[in-house]
């Protein structure tokens, strides 16, 4: 009898971690950070990734997401008025409608996420609206 229970509960347990293993499926959408910030992510597909930040739209590049990481690491590069700036980063997928996410720039990356170091932003995922045409 007390092997069948020990048998159960390695079953649910591995269930339970393989229903958190997260892909970049999970990923793509239209993100909003909440709060007072206006900005948002949006992931399109894996070549296409946007950051719109005060209104100025900045592509993306050279990224790298280690999904096997957790948190997930998230690593990329984009462009603003002084040049080339690489950022890493922390994300945890929170649900299907929610990121935590911690940016790192010009600083080391944590193991986790960190109240002393970094900008932590929750973003949820923007629902897609449908405009009916009146007759």
């Amino acid at each position: 009898m007390k092997s069948i229970v020990t048998f159960l509960f390695i079953c649910l347990l591995s269930m339970a971690a393989n229903s958190q293993a997260r892909k970049f499926k999970d990923f793509i959408g239209n993100w909003e950070i909440t709060g007072e910030q206006k900005a948002t992510l949006q992931v399109i597909d894996s070549a296409t990734i946007i950051l719109t930040c005060m209104g100025e739209k900045k592509v993306i590049s050279n990224y790298k997401i280690d999904f096997s990481k957790s948190p997930i690491w998230f690593d990329f590069s984009t462009t603003d008025s002084s040049g080339v700036v690489n950022i890493k980063s922390l994300v945890e997928i929170v649900g299907d409608d929610m990121i935590k996410w911690q940016l790192f720039i010009d600083e080391e990356r944590p193991a986790y996420f960190s109240s002393s170091k970094g900008e932590l932003f929750y973003l949820k995922k923007s629902r897609a609206t449908t405009i009916l045409a009146s007759n």
